[in-house]
């Protein structure tokens, strides 16, 4: 039948929401129930303005229902439904249908459940509210004017009050098997994504992984060649300019790769800490020789304050903290404009042959705001973008920095 897929391709759907779905559900359930309500009215001779609440219910609720469907306007519907519940359908079966002696009590009880399903925010809170205070005023009145309710025989008591649990009993156990089985949808839907996103973050890692290696080697060839012309003895000034301009432009554009190799690798979960025996002296010294040039063309000075207690000799990956050490000297150095950059080392514990060393490096630069501090170690993320407009960067060499120290198990912080 096509309506009934309709229908099912509605509720199993996930173009329309979650809450969509629910009151469709719910809707179409109560509507069933109280249209088998209307058919044991008629056979058991139920009073005649209860069968007409019940006939315009099963009759109404559907035309409004489809009409917020139709229309894209299933929350409105939802509220209107909702009103119909509250000042029509209750007060209607409760005062002609016997009462609190009669089917009306456990509907009642569905309608606080339709309002907190179907219903959201200042809504809800409202109906709730007001659906309480109608029950309060219904039993009231039922108590202290008791001629206003149309009382049931015994036996119609009986033959409603449990048609009404059955009726409220089905719909209840329908919306919780609903929920389940829209719950175990969804769960297989988000692991489905996650696995596809996981693949897609593999595929790219690989891309970057590939692509960096296939682009570095001519960098490296371009590099080397024009190393070559800048020890040229003959070469014209022009050339030699020309020359340290793609030196300066080429070596850039290797680190860029570089960073973004590592990037791919760390999260690959293929980048590997190797510890050698190294020497202070000489890290301290090969950094000094690869910043000091920089600094001095910029004008700044280098400063390197080393503890003099510090051990000789360490064991750790060497090539790994002079990448941190290096990207951080950068860093100072690309965001200072005069003044001077400072590295500080010192061990800071020691135990045995365990020492903790802490390197500090400090600037007079222009310095971050402190609500853009929490974003400083994102992957591909510049702070203060339009003050920082005209110095180069892409935003990876702090995050690549921070994920290496983690590898070590260190820690950095900023102030």
């Amino acid at each position: 039948m096509k309506w009934y897929r309709s229908l099912v391709k509605l509720i199993t759907g996930s173009e329309r929401s979650l809450r969509d779905r629910v009151f469709i559900v719910l809707t179409v359930s109560a509507l069933l129930m109280s249209a088998v309500a209307l058919i044991g009215d008629l056979i058991y001779g139920e009073n005649l303005i209860e069968i007409i609440v019940l006939l315009i219910t099963t009759l109404g609720t559907p035309a409004v229902t489809i009409i917020g469907i139709t229309k894209n306007k299933v929350e409105i519907a939802a509220k209107l439904v909702s009103m119909g519940i509250l000042f029509f359908i209750m007060p209607g079966i409760f005062f002609f249908g016997g009462g609190p002696e009669g089917g009306a009590v456990p509907w009642l009880v569905f309608a606080y459940l339709y309002i907190g399903l179907v219903l959201a925010g200042r809504w809800r809170t409202f109906s709730l509210l007001v659906l309480t205070v109608e029950v309060v005023l219904m039993y009231y009145i039922a108590y202290v004017y008791p001629e206003m309710v149309m009382s049931h025989k015994r036996e119609t008591f009986f033959v409603d009050s449990a048609l009404g649990v059955i009726e409220v009993g089905t719909v209840c156990f329908i919306m919780t098997w609903f929920q389940r089985s829209l719950m175990r949808a969804e769960n297989q839907r988000a692991h489905e994504e996650a696995r596809k996103f996981e693949e897609l973050h593999r595929s790219q890692s690989r891309f970057f992984s590939s692509m960096s290696h296939e682009i570095r080697t001519p960098i490296n060839s371009i590099l080397g060649l024009n190393e070559i012309i800048l020890r040229q003895e003959d070469a014209s000034e022009e050339i030699i300019r020309d020359a340290g301009n793609i030196q300066g432009a080429g070596k850039m554009l290797l680190a860029l790769i570089n960073d973004i190799l590592d990037i791919s690798k760390i999260e690959a979960g293929k980048m590997e800490i190797v510890p050698v025996n190294y020497s202070m002296a000489s890290l301290i010294s090969e950094i000094v020789n690869m910043m000091w040039l920089r600094a001095e063309q910029k004008g700044l000075k280098l400063i390197v304050e080393a503890d003099p207690y510090l051990p000789s000799e360490f064991f750790g990956d060497e090539v790994r903290i002079k990448q941190i050490l290096i990207n951080l000297l950068n860093n100072a150095v690309k965001y200072t404009k005069e003044g001077s950059v400072t590295l500080h080392i010192e061990a800071e514990k020691e135990s045995g042959n365990e020492a903790r060393i802490v390197f500090s490096v400090s600037d007079t630069g222009m310095g971050i705001k402190q609500d853009a501090l929490p974003f400083l170690f994102n992957a591909f993320q510049r702070v203060d973008e339009e003050k920082n407009r005209k110095i180069e960067g892409t935003g990876l060499g702090l995050s690549v920095v921070k994920q290496l120290v983690d590898l070590m198990g260190g820690e950095i912080t900023v102030d």
